[in-house]
């Protein structure tokens, strides 16, 4: 499943023998948006280097294994193989839609990386870098399983940040382990774990820092400024022996000899055969075309695209393994996060768009313009403003880009059929030559930003040109007809320039010429090109709208109970202190839950509240919020959150919170009900970040009050 491939123009030499890389997508849900800024960016450098002649190889594949992957395969009632290959094909269908062209697609779940992986382990174990030792690690004696650090959150023992899981700290970025929590809690069910003693397998990172240190160091290793900070302030803290194991159940592939060694099942951790599916993919893809896998990895070059919350992984333990089994070292991009209106993209805002759900509003290539628009080498966030890319895409590629190809191609099909005459203005052809060189430079050194701009500046130079030579005054003219043959020069070289940005656009004027687009390269360029025309499609579409989300009427955020004591005044109900935090803070919360819940049972948890109810005194007492809670006549439920961290946003599916002061009457007056077990509102689910809303024990339809 991957679209028509470019047909590399010249046949290697080792040199020119690439592997391009992006990190490889976790099969465990839907692509979006934010996912696709790093396949677009890799994507637009393969196709620049088979353009000019390099044997490039565009490889990825799913990333299969893990946790994650084992417990919602569970939820929802398949094994994880099948779970997984699902979320496979789903995603070489998003990647096509977005003309995002890999040369293998593959996964990490195949007997290729079962066999790498275990050549890398027996390496490693024969050179001595492989140990084993006892350590305490996290068991939920609830879900009577063994819990990875993902599946554990608690207090930071560093920054004391609330709400962290036990791999990394968001807030002071210092690397965790699950044992080293403050409190912790299990993240599938909300329960306090327990320690237990584990045998475990350890990868001797630490004997590679010299090393690492010279690699990165280096100025050949063209790692960028920033993640050079990142790496010496790791180094600073000494680096750790690296657990590559991990207990059942875990999807994954069996440590040989494991039983046998420590009494148990072990399996890789993830971390370990993840990144060498980039080799096993680039085995399968070699092992059906008669190549050798380690022509590119061995004798060729390698270049990872990457998002900087994977740095980690890719320049300290990647790097260490491959050194430690003779293969070169990868050059590596980072890029930032995707931002949506200057927000993190969320479900809950609206903000939150799946591959599939952008396509629903706007053409694929806007969103490859709008991200080559912004993208470099440097290691910067960008930011999906609606607005600005409708400004972008309509003002740029539409207005600029697009009107002078398609008005040149139009105007020259149309009154000639054919270019037989080419204007010679040495002056023009010059400045668009030494443009060219630069747009060369520039999507060599990945400044795609750059590229783009000096492509624009020779559209404005056709533009200026088309513009001034004013042909359709008098097209019959020989003059004319110079110029606007120059004209179509000039749009056939757009063409090839962009075509690794907008492929799609760069098809539909090779038509116009009559060209195959897989037959394009580089150097067929220039002015001599003369030939009949066929009609040109239109080439970019223009956003006529951005996305608005709808308004629900309340402010729903997570809340702790810190405090359950009962009304002075009233045998029903209870006073309550809760944490809302996130600039709403500690406040008293009056709640009729007497009679269906003891204090023990609320005390301490976390529910959702409304937070913008206007205050009331309720016998006596004032009440500055609201709990949440679904009812029918036999019971009431809290809508309880333990995944959830204090003062987060709850909101139903695209709908936007309210902050405006409501009364409980505008309240009572929503029909917020439960179906299925979810939180439902005018057929939107209601969710946090972290989890769907759910209510256990109510009658369906059971409305939420």
């Amino acid at each position: 499943m991957a679209a028509s491939k470019p047909k590399p123009v010249v046949k290697s030499k080792s040199k020119d023998n690439i592997i391009v890389t992006a990190a490889l997508p976790y099969a465990n849900g839907p692509i979006h948006i934010g996912h696709l800024l790093e396949y677009i960016q890799a994507d637009i450098y393969s196709r620049f280097l088979k353009l000019t002649g390099k044997n490039a190889l565009y490889i990825c594949a799913s990333d299969m294994h893990g946790t994650p992957v084992e417990v919602n395969a569970r939820k929802v009632g398949k094994e994880p193989e099948q779970f997984a290959l699902e979320l496979w094909k789903e995603h070489q269908q998003d990647f096509v839609s977005y003309l995002i062209n890999f040369d293998n697609y593959y996964k990490t779940h195949s007997p290729e990386n079962k066999e790498i992986s275990e050549f890398f382990y027996r390496t490693l174990k024969h050179a001595g870098h492989i140990y084993r030792k006892k350590v305490q690690v996290i068991y939920c004696q609830n879900c009577k399983r063994y819990l990875p650090d993902r599946y554990v959150k608690g207090i930071c023992p560093y920054c004391k940040a609330l709400e962290q899981y036990g791999d990394v700290c968001e807030k002071c970025s210092k690397a965790l382990k699950g044992v080293e929590l403050i409190e912790p809690k299990c993240s599938l069910c909300g329960k306090t774990p327990i320690q237990k003693e584990s045998e475990h397998y350890f990868f001797k990172l630490s004997l590679f820092a010299k090393k690492l240190q010279k690699w990165f160091s280096a100025p050949k290793s063209r790692i960028q400024p920033e993640v050079k900070n990142w790496l010496n302030e790791w180094m600073k803290k000494g680096l750790e022996d690296w657990c590559i194991s991990r207990d059942a159940p875990y999807f994954g592939f069996e440590i040989p000899d494991s039983e046998k060694e420590t009494g148990d099942k072990k399996y890789f951790y993830v971390w370990l055969d993840a990144p060498i599916g980039y080799i096993s993919s680039t085995k399968n893809y070699t092992d059906a075309h008669g190549q050798k896998w380690d022509d590119y990895w061995k004798k060729g070059q390698v270049e990872h695209f990457i998002g900087k919350d994977i740095a980690y992984f890719h320049f300290l333990f990647w790097p260490a393994m491959l050194m430690a089994v003779g293969i070169p070292l990868p050059k590596l991009t980072v890029h930032g996060f995707i931002t949506v209106n200057g927000e993190k993209m969320s479900k809950s805002r609206g903000t939150f768009f799946t591959a599939k759900d952008f396509l629903k509003l706007y053409n694929p290539e806007a969103l490859r313009f709008y991200y080559a628009y912004h993208l470099n080498r440097s290691l910067v966030d960008v930011d999906i403003n609606f607005e600005d890319m409708k400004s972008v895409v309509n003002t740029v590629l539409v207005g600029n880009l697009s009107n002078f190809c398609y008005r040149v191609l139009m105007f020259a099909e149309k009154n000639y059929g054919e270019v037989d005459i080419i204007a010679k203005d040495k002056k023009l052809i010059d400045e668009v030559k030494v443009l060219v060189k630069e747009i060369h430079k520039n999507y060599s050194e990945m400044d795609f930003r750059l590229a783009l701009r000096n492509i624009l500046k020779i559209s404005d130079i056709g533009n200026i040109y088309f513009q001034k030579a004013e042909p359709w005054k008098n097209p019959n003219s020989k003059e004319s007809k110079a110029v606007v043959g120059l004209c179509v020069a000039l749009a056939r070289n757009l063409a090839i320039l962009v075509s690794p940005i907008l492929p799609e656009f760069s098809r539909k004027v090779a038509v116009a010429f009559w060209d195959d687009i897989s037959s394009w390269n580089w150097k067929l360029g220039g002015w001599v090109w003369k030939g009949k025309l066929a009609p040109v499609e239109m080439l970019a579409d223009k956003i006529e709208k951005v996305p608005e989300a709808q308004q629900f009427p309340l402010r729903l955020v997570v809340g702790k109970i810190m405090e359950v004591k009962n009304h002075p005044n009233a045998d029903s109900l209870y006073l309550m202190k809760v944490d809302l935090s996130g600039g709403v803070g500690m406040k008293q919360v009056v709640a009729g839950l007497k009679k269906y819940l003891k204090p023990e049972e609320l005390q301490g948890k976390k529910a959702v509240f409304c937070a913008n109810m206007k205050p009331a005194k309720l016998r006596g007492e004032m009440s500055e919020a609201m709990i949440l809670a679904a009812g029918d006549e036999q019971k009431v439920a809290p809508l309880f959150v333990a995944k959830s961290e204090i003062g987060e946003e709850v909101c139903f599916e695209s709908m936007t919170n309210s902050t405006a002061e409501v009364t409980f009457e505008e309240f009572s007056q929503l029909k917020i009900i439960v179906i299925e077990g979810k939180v439902v509102y005018e057929g939107k689910k209601l969710k946090t970040r972290s989890e769907e809303v759910s209510v256990a024990g109510v009658k369906e339809g059971a409305r939420v009050r």
